[in-house]
């Protein structure tokens, strides 16, 4: 059985986001946060608290995601992710948006392959003196429990260190030898973008790229990258059959039941939509300081899920174009009593 994960994406898949999604649909197997930014203030900003407080993540086996440069930092952040009790943390190598990489965090890190030895040999060393790590893939169960996520009965618990990356910076020339870096490190999985920084989300992933990656990694791999619907899905399913774990991105983001749908469960209706989009409304409602942030949200979730309807530019539009409360509702309104949904 392959196990499926939620791809973290900035802005939308907050902690309001994923309590909507896990009451209202099945099929993920662990939920990824926005990257956590730590800087030398060792301060995480009020929203980046609020995302990982155990509090706003009742039942949900979530994995706290960092995005860092710095060995310091990185492990600061760290520190405080344990002590709410996560028991994995995932470091940020994909990000491929250029005031990320300019600064060289996120993908922009994989251009100079010796500082990026550097620096995982340092948060490594640094980890491991602080919690002991555990490699060998992710045990789910212990990602969450009622108390404090990831801790069992009292037992402390060692901290599994996943990484998500790209296949290089401009070009895949690396790509074989940023694959032995990681093998050198005692990751617990390797989640693989195989798109380069400069790719962005245009072209098609490199198969042949991530194929020499599911081959020649000693740790458990998750393919990630673009899967839209079941039929993409059973394409990278038939060409790697030792492939057991997948990540969904912005595919689960238009569609969100597609993890459900990829284990042979029921495709997503009309009504089960609205109702999700009605539960991540209230959720952001009570978590955003007024309406026009609000609004601001939900045209992000729009730009995907507008695409489960027929001939919805127009009703689209309207929503684009809403300032209000009002507007936006009846916009939505009329979009999901006119627009026929996509079989």
């Amino acid at each position: 059985m392959i196990q499926i994960y939620s791809a973290p994406l900035e802005g939308i898949t907050g902690f309001a986001y994923r309590n909507a999604h896990r009451a209202h649909f099945t099929g993920i197997e662990k939920y990824y946060t926005p990257f956590l930014a730590p800087n030398y203030t060792h301060h995480l900003k009020t929203r980046e608290r609020e995302d990982i407080a155990p509090a706003n993540n009742i039942g949900i086996p979530l994995v706290p995601q960092i995005l860092t440069n710095r060995p310091g930092d990185f492990l600061w952040a760290a520190g405080q992710i344990y002590d709410l009790g996560y028991r994995e943390i995932n470091l940020n190598l994909g990000c491929p948006m250029p005031t990320v990489v300019k600064k060289h965090r996120g993908s922009g890190q994989l251009g100079n392959l010796d500082e990026l030895d550097r620096f995982l040999n340092e948060i490594c060393e640094g980890m491991d003196r602080q919690f002991g790590l555990e490699t060998g893939g992710s045990d789910c169960s212990r990602l969450q429990n009622p108390d404090k996520p990831g801790q069992e009965n009292g037992d402390q618990g060692k901290l599994r260190f996943s990484v998500k990356t790209r296949i290089g910076l401009d070009d895949a020339d690396d790509a074989a030898a940023l694959l032995e870096l990681y093998n050198r490190y005692p990751l617990s999985e390797l989640i693989v973008h195989p798109r380069t920084q400069k790719d962005l989300y245009g072209g098609k992933p490199d198969l042949e790229t991530f194929a020499m990656f599911l081959e020649e990694c000693r740790h458990p791999v998750v393919y990630n990258g673009d899967i839209f619907s079941v039929q993409d899905f059973v394409r990278i399913r038939d060409r790697f059959p030792d492939c057991e774990r997948v990540m969904l991105g912005r595919g689960l983001i238009a569609n969100p039941a597609l993890a459900r749908e990829t284990g042979g469960g029921a495709r997503l209706e009309k009504e089960e939509l609205r109702k999700f989009h009605d539960a991540v409304f209230e959720a952001l409602r009570e978590t955003l300081p007024g309406q026009a942030p609000l609004i601001g949200k939900m045209k992000e979730l729009w730009f995907y899920m507008g695409r489960n309807f027929e001939g919805a530019d127009r009703y689209l539009k309207d929503i684009r174009k809403a300032k209000d409360l009002v507007r936006y509702r009846a916009a939505v309104r009329t979009l999901f009593s006119q627009c026929v949904f996509k079989d």
